[in-house]
Protein backbone atom coordinates (compact mmCIF):
# COMPACT_ATOMS: atom_id res chain seq x y z
CA UNK A 1 0.00 0.00 0.00
CA UNK A 2 2.88 2.35 0.73
CA UNK A 3 3.70 2.43 -2.61
CA UNK A 4 0.49 3.14 -4.07
CA UNK A 5 0.01 5.92 -1.36
CA UNK A 6 3.06 7.82 -2.83
CA UNK A 7 2.30 7.53 -6.77
CA UNK A 8 -1.55 9.01 -5.53
CA UNK A 9 0.02 11.84 -3.23
CA UNK A 10 2.43 12.70 -6.26
CA UNK A 11 -1.13 13.11 -8.18
CA UNK A 12 -2.23 15.46 -5.54
CA UNK A 13 -4.33 13.19 -4.04
CA UNK A 14 -4.61 12.91 0.40
CA UNK A 15 -3.52 9.38 1.20
CA UNK A 16 -3.68 7.49 4.52
CA UNK A 17 -3.12 4.25 5.94
CA UNK A 18 -5.00 2.16 8.60
CA UNK A 19 -1.90 -0.08 10.35
CA UNK A 20 -2.07 -2.43 13.47
CA UNK A 21 1.99 -3.20 13.57
CA UNK A 22 4.43 -0.22 13.34
CA UNK A 23 7.36 -2.43 12.65
CA UNK A 24 5.85 -3.21 9.15
CA UNK A 25 4.33 -0.38 8.94
CA UNK A 26 8.21 1.62 9.42
CA UNK A 27 9.32 -1.13 6.53
CA UNK A 28 6.47 -0.27 4.53
CA UNK A 29 7.21 3.28 4.53
CA UNK A 30 3.49 4.35 3.56
CA UNK A 31 3.27 8.44 3.41
CA UNK A 32 0.82 8.49 5.99
CA UNK A 33 -0.66 6.19 7.98
CA UNK A 34 -3.03 5.52 11.00
CA UNK A 35 -1.82 3.03 14.42
CA UNK A 36 -4.57 1.21 16.22
CA UNK A 37 -3.75 -1.46 18.18
CA UNK A 38 -6.56 -3.82 17.22
CA UNK A 39 -6.24 -7.67 16.65
CA UNK A 40 -6.07 -8.49 13.06
CA UNK A 41 -9.30 -8.84 11.37
CA UNK A 42 -10.69 -6.19 13.94
CA UNK A 43 -9.01 -2.93 12.81
CA UNK A 44 -11.91 -0.87 13.28
CA UNK A 45 -12.96 -2.52 16.46
CA UNK A 46 -15.15 -5.05 17.50
CA UNK A 47 -17.95 -6.44 15.93
CA UNK A 48 -21.10 -4.28 16.16
CA UNK A 49 -19.52 -1.38 18.00
CA UNK A 50 -20.27 1.04 15.55
CA UNK A 51 -18.93 3.87 18.34
CA UNK A 52 -15.22 3.03 18.12
CA UNK A 53 -15.95 1.95 14.33
CA UNK A 54 -16.62 5.53 13.78
CA UNK A 55 -14.39 6.70 15.82
CA UNK A 56 -11.45 5.03 14.08
CA UNK A 57 -12.03 6.32 10.92
CA UNK A 58 -12.92 9.76 12.15
CA UNK A 59 -9.65 10.35 14.05
CA UNK A 60 -7.78 8.61 10.81
CA UNK A 61 -9.64 10.55 8.06
CA UNK A 62 -8.80 13.74 10.18
CA UNK A 63 -5.39 12.74 9.85
CA UNK A 64 -5.38 13.06 6.48
CA UNK A 65 -6.37 16.85 5.98
CA UNK A 66 -3.55 17.67 8.88
CA UNK A 67 0.15 18.66 7.05
CA UNK A 68 2.31 15.92 7.97
CA UNK A 69 6.17 15.09 7.16
CA UNK A 70 6.46 11.68 4.50
CA UNK A 71 6.58 8.44 6.68
CA UNK A 72 4.79 9.62 9.43
CA UNK A 73 2.93 7.56 11.78
CA UNK A 74 0.24 8.74 13.65
CA UNK A 75 -0.71 6.73 17.11
CA UNK A 76 -4.59 7.29 17.22
CA UNK A 77 -4.81 5.77 20.77
CA UNK A 78 -7.29 3.30 20.20
CA UNK A 79 -6.45 -0.09 22.27
CA UNK A 80 -8.49 -4.00 22.41
CA UNK A 81 -9.11 -4.36 26.26
CA UNK A 82 -11.69 -6.99 25.70
CA UNK A 83 -9.35 -10.13 25.64
CA UNK A 84 -5.70 -11.16 24.55
CA UNK A 85 -6.47 -12.13 20.78
CA UNK A 86 -4.39 -9.19 19.55
CA UNK A 87 -1.11 -10.47 22.03
CA UNK A 88 -1.58 -14.02 21.11
CA UNK A 89 -1.82 -13.01 17.41
CA UNK A 90 1.36 -11.17 17.26
CA UNK A 91 2.94 -14.33 18.83
CA UNK A 92 1.18 -16.22 16.25
CA UNK A 93 -0.36 -18.02 19.09
CA UNK A 94 -4.20 -17.12 17.76
CA UNK A 95 -5.73 -17.82 14.09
Amino acid sequence: MGLLQRVFDRHGLATVSLSQVREITELVRPSLACLVEHPFGLTLGAVGDEATHRGVLRACLAEATRPHPAGTIVDLGFRWERDDLRARQLRKEAH
